[in-house]
């Protein structure tokens, strides 16, 4: 697929349209505004006059005086407080700039003030309400405008804005958080929102949540094409897999997936990933087979250039790479991943009786560290078993060398704690490695 591009997105909430409607309807006395010195009789003029016109006759009025009703409305989010007429400005603003050609005139404001037109609109998501609209639809305006700005995003207001896209994204309400997928998949189009959606964490965590939660193949599609977007930043490429499982997750939903633009940015994903960082990704795209899945869709007929352009790149980088791969480079990979499986390297006494000693001496034991780290953090039972069973093994075939090493790392004593996991292959496995690491009447 091709770079990420800032264009005005599309949204498709027809939950949110709704209730912009039924708030379009209702009059607003800015009139008694004016009295209580909120309003000047010019502001309140302006208001008025727009009202009065068919909405289809409204766009000649903002080709001549757009700029006076951008800044209106920007400045009455900075003062006005109640939420009637937050959420009647708020419908003003989405009603202008279903215009794009108005656009610019609330770019425009930052020569005035470099915060505006996004510090009024900010603002707006931290109101203490219960009225949803004015959090999403403030979320909407920001998506659009954010997505069109030549500039960057103020630093300063960009908590805010990923902690109220978090909020929704992390919630279990559907319609919320397609609308902060949407907002989020728009604003990714900047490389300053990459950068700080990857520092901030809870969103993509938000996304991945709702991944494994079976969504629709429109919200999975949303979903994925945030973390496809993600990818093309070096620090997200080499960690995402690391802190997410997003290989392991991407290929079940490819798997699947029943619409063919799910698959498209899953694969563009893979492309990336393996792109910009093939050693942080290439151990998980191993073990969870990723080349004969590739394989296995290169055969299909697409209607999208875009896949099988990626397609072919995924088979030739993976046949290249992965080809040749010695029976100890696969268990290297596979232990590296955190994906570990019954594979035979596990299970072989001859595969231990041979490399004990290369994985004791690698990269000063960094391996073994991997494993200890591995039967410390992991909360999957199978993961937990495999590797207690490589501790045993290492153990057996490395001497009282291994034994000390495992006990100075910490890993004695974590396999004796697992010794009462819920799991009965967990504490068998854990049990044989405990009997190893005592054997030989070894003292610590």
């Amino acid at each position: 697929m091709t770079a990420v591009v800032a264009i005005p997105p599309p949204f498709f909430s027809p939950y949110l349209d709704d209730q912009l409607s039924k708030l379009a309807a209702k009059q607003i006395p800015w009139e008694g505004y004016q009295r209580a010195k909120l309003l000047s009789q010019e502001e309140c003029t302006l208001l008025r006059s727009l009202e009065k016109l068919p909405a289809g006759q409204r766009s000649t009025l903002f080709s001549t005086q757009g700029a006076q009703y951008a800044k209106l409305y920007i400045d009455l989010l900075r003062k006005l407080q109640r939420v009637d007429t937050v959420q009647a400005v708020l419908v003003s603003i989405s009603n202008m700039l279903s215009d794009f050609s108005t656009i610019q005139y609330y770019h425009d404001l930052s020569k005035t003030d470099p915060l505006d037109p996004y510090q009024p609109i900010v603002k707006c998501l931290t109101m203490d309400t219960d009225e949803e609209f004015v959090h999403l639809e403030s979320l909407r305006i920001l998506a659009l405008l954010i997505a069109t700005d030549d500039n960057d995003f103020p630093e300063q207001l960009l908590p805010a804005l990923l902690a109220a896209i978090s909020k929704l994204l992390n919630g279990s309400r559907q319609q919320p958080r397609d609308i902060a997928a949407q907002v989020l998949n728009a604003v990714l189009g900047k490389k300053q929102m990459r950068s700080a959606v990857w520092a901030e964490g809870t969103c993509i965590s938000g996304l991945v949540k709702w991944l494994k939660e079976t969504p629709t193949p429109q919200q999975q599609y949303s979903a994925i094409c945030c973390i496809w977007q993600l990818s093309y930043e070096e620090d997200a490429a080499n960690g995402l897999d690391k802190k997410y499982d997003i290989v392991s997750l991407f290929i079940e939903i490819a798997k699947s997936a029943v619409k063919e633009k799910v698959i498209r940015v899953v694969v563009a994903t893979f492309r990336n990933l393996l792109l910009i960082a093939p050693a942080a990704n290439l151990p998980s795209m191993f073990v969870v087979r990723l080349l004969p899945f590739v394989q296995s869709l290169n055969e299909r007929n697409w209607s999208d250039e875009d896949i099988v352009e990626d397609l072919d790149y995924l088979k030739e980088e993976l046949k290249t790479r992965l080809d040749g791969l010695t029976t100890y480079d696969e268990y290297v990979s596979e232990l590296e991943s955190g994906h570990l499986v019954w594979s035979p390297a596990h299970e072989s006494d001859d595969f231990w009786r041979l490399n004990t000693s290369r994985i004791l001496n690698e990269g000063d034991g960094k391996l073994v560290k991997r494993l200890v780290e591995l039967i410390t953090t992991s909360k999957e039972p199978v993961v937990l078993a495999v590797a207690c069973s490589d501790v045993a093994k290492f153990a057996k075939y490395g001497g009282d060398r291994a034994k000390q090493l495992m006990t100075k790392l910490g890993g004695k004593t974590r396999v004796m704690e697992l010794m009462t996991h819920a799991n009965p292959d967990v504490r068998y496995h854990s049990l044989i490695a405990v009997q190893q690491l005592l054997s030989q009447h070894w003292l610590d």
